[in-house]
This record gives structure tokens, sequence and C-alpha cells, in this order.
């Protein structure tokens, strides 16, 4: 075996009698279908796997390759067959296992989130304690589901302006409601 490296990766490969394709196939397309692999597995050890798989059954079937045809195409039907295959058995696989045989915790009740404790109460007069310029957007916007160019127009003031303002008074409701439901 010789070990071929790939940023950092190190990809068990056979000692192959050197031919053309051989070494075209571990040097120019080993990183694309690596790559491949990964984006297909999502996992390192899997993805090395495939591609050594795809490397025995490229060199397999040879014979097969017709020259002068795409043999990066080739390697990556191979790849995509093979990683099909094991979808397919992994699916005829059993995957559950029988909960009776184990004793399982029952998880704890958990807590209600801060923002699930805040009412409409709360809500309403942090509204109403936000600055004018401000509370007027925010009602426009929310209530009454203005866009920004229509707030922009019956305000009389630019688009942009209410973008500024809508993203502040969100940030001063955000954090007025915070302390009301830490307090």
């Amino acid at each position: 075996m010789i070990l071929c490296s790939y940023r950092n990766l190190h990809v068990a490969q056979p000692l192959l009698i050197r031919d053309g394709m051989q070494d075209e196939m571990a040097s120019r397309y080993e990183p694309v279908l690596y790559a491949r692999a990964m984006r297909l597995l999502r996992n390192r050890s899997d993805a090395m796997d495939l591609v050594q798989d795809t490397y025995e059954r490229a060199l397999r079937g040879k014979g097969t390759f017709q020259p002068g045809t795409n043999l990066r195409h080739w390697l990556m039907t191979i790849l995509y067959n093979l990683f099909l295959d094991r979808c397919r058995r992994q699916g005829r696989e059993p995957r559950a296992l029988c909960l009776d045989d184990h004793d399982v915790a029952s998880p704890e009740p958990e807590a209600p989130e801060v923002w699930e404790t805040i009412t409409e109460e709360q809500i309403s007069a942090a509204l109403a304690g936000l600055e004018r310029p401000f509370r007027e957007v925010y009602e426009l916007r929310l209530l009454d589901n203005c866009s920004y160019d229509d707030i922009a127009h019956r305000l009389t003031i630019p688009r942009s302006t209410v973008g500024t303002r809508l993203m502040r008074a969100r940030h001063k409701l955000r954090e007025t409601l915070r302390a009301a439901a830490s307090g």
C-alpha cells in the first residue's frame, strides 16, 4: 500500500502497476472524488472508503472504459452508483431498537423560555414606552402591515429612515421586554 496525501488527508491506495489511467486517477481526480464523497456522506472516513471503493471498482472494470471518453465523468458515475448501493443497503438494515429491553429515563420538563413568560400587557406597555417616531414606524409596519415605501410616504421621511427607525424600535422593545421578563 502507498499513502496519497490530500490536504493532510491520507488515503490508502493499493500499489498499482503504473499506466496512464491509474496515474491520472490517483493524482488528478482524487481531490474531486473526495470532495464529492464528502458532500454525499458528510463523514471523513466514509468518504475515504467510498473513494477507495471507487478506485477498486474502476480498476476492476477498466476494460469497460473507452479511451478518449471523459475519465472524470466515468469515475464520478462509479462513485455515485456505489453511494446509491450503500444507501439502499442501509435502507434494508433494521434501524429500530426495542425500547422495552432498556430503561429510558423520561426527560425533565423544560423551564419555559424567557420570551414565553411575556404577557400582552407587557408588550403593550413596552410599545407605549417607545419614543413617538419609533412607535409610529413600528405600529405602521407590524400592526397596519404597511410597506417601507407606504410608511415613508405617510410620515414624509426617507425610506432608509424607516428601516433605521424600525431596527431601533425592535432593539428597544427587545431590551425593554428582556428586562421585564427577567425582573
